[in-house]
């Protein structure tokens, strides 16, 4: 799927029905990027699955089976992202510079941007996933919080007049996120080299 406007939003994917809120693709991300998937990949996808699938067991039966779940469920994420940017991948594969945002570090910034500006409470409220990340894009440039903290974290600081430039660097060590996850360096794996990496680690554990 590519085209909000015009797709259904997908309640079943591979066959199967899905939990397609934004909560198991977030919680696969925060995951991820902490590095729970290098300790114990099968575990790791036996967790996402639970969360993903409405009937889970089907998935648990063998290694083949949980293989394939999780490659689906990894599909579904990815399209949500496809979705989200009409369907240009242009660049989706570079890491940014600079982390701009983390799903948990900045849950406060996220439901208050969405509560603000869609009247849409994240807490309670269940969204679909390809909707939430296209929601999630329209916050970016808007007058909240969550905006501020990402053009602060990511803004280019070498042509700044001192005085700027002195705000920009307090705001950004204020709202620093965890030194582990600085740098993009969580998120150095396109979808395919993450695809891959995970297979070898799944195959030959």
């Amino acid at each position: 799927m590519s085209d909000l406007l015009l797709d259904e939003l997908p309640t079943r994917w591979h066959g199967h029905e899905i939990v397609p809120d934004f909560r198991p693709m977030v919680w696969l991300v925060n995951s991820y990027v902490r590095g729970s998937v290098n300790t114990d990949p099968v575990g790791f996808a036996r967790s996402a699955i639970w969360r993903f699938y409405k009937d889970p067991h089907c998935f648990l039966t063998d290694d083949q089976m949980l293989f394939d779940g999780y490659q689906h469920l990894l599909e579904f994420y990815q399209a949500g992202e496809k979705a989200a940017s009409g369907g240009d991948t242009s660049g989706v594969s570079e890491a940014p510079a600079t982390l701009p945002f983390d799903y948990q570090c900045d849950a406060p910034y996220i439901v208050a941007a969405f509560q603000r500006l869609y009247g849409i409470d994240l807490t309670t409220e269940h969204v679909h996933w390809f909707r939430f990340r296209a929601l999630l894009r329209g916050v970016i440039g808007e007058d909240c919080m969550f905006s501020r903290i990402i053009d602060w974290r990511t803004a280019d600081l070498s042509d700044m007049d001192p005085e700027k430039r002195r705000i920009y660097e307090e705001q950004r060590e204020r709202f620093a996120l965890p030194a582990e996850l600085r740098g993009g360096a969580a998120h150095a794996q396109t979808v395919e080299e993450h695809n891959a990496s995970f297979i070898a680690r799944f195959r030959g554990r």
